[in-house]
């Protein structure tokens, strides 16, 4: 497989109570994707202890990453019968104690892409000099369908987040969201 585009990353906050289920029906879709030819890896992973951890006596948060070719093979991965399962087991067997955070990430960053990044932002003035530089509101944000989408990020951008955003409707069916109306359940 080459370089993969599209890397998802879902949370999930899984109820104490219904952790084999979780991890059975985690073991299952990552077999599953791991047998696409377009998935170049996927892992899973449960949060360890620290100070602002997530996890409680009653719920673990789990990492589901998967990296994959295009956004096409993840569509398509999405429509599969595994990813369905997937999805319907995690709402049927009341395994999350909240709907899942999903991301959707473009291709790695080098230090030089970020140096590059940096320049090019200060040479288009998005940067104030230090004496300019005052506390400012947070940058907005536009929620659709109870989703947010990053200012600037257009449909089929590797950067869009928005619900219509074809990697985030894939990346929702993936973890187990509803495709349907943005809703959870």
């Amino acid at each position: 497989m080459t370089e993969p585009t599209v890397r998802v990353c879902a949370s999930f906050n899984v109820r104490k109570s219904a952790l084999p289920d979780f991890c059975q029906a985690a073991s299952r879709i990552a077999t599953e994707a791991g047998l696409d030819e377009h998935c170049g890896a996927v892992r899973v992973q449960r949060e360890i202890g620290w100070t602002r951890q997530v996890s409680t006596e009653a719920q673990s948060l789990f990492m589901l990453v998967q990296e994959w070719q295009s956004g096409d093979a993840l569509e398509e991965h999405v429509r599969s019968p595994a990813a369905m399962r997937f999805d319907r087991d995690l709402k049927e067997g009341d395994i999350l104690a909240c709907a899942p955070m999903l991301s959707l990430f473009g291709p790695e960053l080098l230090v030089a892409d970020l140096k590059a990044m940096a320049a090019e932002a200060r040479a288009s003035g998005l940067e104030l000099p230090n004496s300019e530089v005052k506390t400012a509101d947070p940058v907005p944000e536009t929620k659709s369908q109870g989703y947010i989408k990053s200012p600037g990020a257009g449909k089929g951008s590797p950067q869009a987040t928005g619900p219509g955003s074809k990697g985030a409707r894939a990346a929702r069916a993936s973890a187990g969201g509803s495709t349907k109306n943005g809703a959870w359940k």
